[in-house]
């Protein structure tokens, strides 16, 4: 089936939508990586605020982009300003609707990220990955991403490990596209 989605920049009216499908696939991704009690307890909740804070107070570096199917948020990418460890700047959060990983939409958002970030001159970024998190790491290595050095953190309850993946040269997650990108603000999926 061909999805017809929509990719634009977040607003701020986005944060509850951005927030639920953020505590969703937290749910789902990081079931038995972070414990039970924080992922059942009011994830959505807390969600809800950090991106209702969030949203208001980005810079003008920073930026959120959304892929909707009709008018539903399924996915989204957020850029934050900050650089670090010569990496310009760092990709904080990319999550597609569980169900539809695999369709090419977190493929979509990283692209869309990186040519919005390349057109500004921006040439590298960094992000994340919760070891053990194997899905996601096997699709940041096929994006090109290079993992690099770990650092453990309290997060969810629990002490957990995280991987740096990082791209010195945003240009290659170009030639990744599987479809063309953003005609006329959208993209075919």
């Amino acid at each position: 089936m061909t999805r017809r989605i929509c990719l634009r920049q977040a607003i701020v009216s986005d944060a509850g939508s951005i927030a639920k499908l953020h505590a969703h696939s937290w749910q789902t991704a990081y079931r038995g990586l972070l414990s039970n009690e924080y992922l059942d307890n009011d994830l959505e909740g807390e969600r809800t605020a950090y991106w209702t804070t969030k949203m208001p107070s980005l810079t003008e570096k920073e930026f959120v982009l959304v892929a909707l199917d009709d008018d539903e948020i399924i996915g989204f990418i957020a850029v934050m300003d900050l650089p670090e460890k010569g990496y310009a700047v760092l990709v904080d959060n990319l999550h597609v609707r569980p169900d539809l990983k695999g369709h090419g939409i977190g493929r979509s958002l990283m692209s869309a990220a990186a040519g919005r970030l390349v057109k500004e001159g921006v040439t590298s970024f960094y992000l994340w990955v919760l070891v053990g998190n194997v899905a996601a790491e096997h699709f940041y290595q096929s994006l090109g991403g290079t993992a690099l050095d770990s650092k453990e953190s309290l997060f969810g309850g629990r002490v957990v490990a995280a991987r740096r993946f990082a791209w010195s040269d945003l240009k290659v997650l170009f030639s990744h596209k599987e479809k063309p990108l953003l005609k006329n603000g959208q993209v075919l999926l």
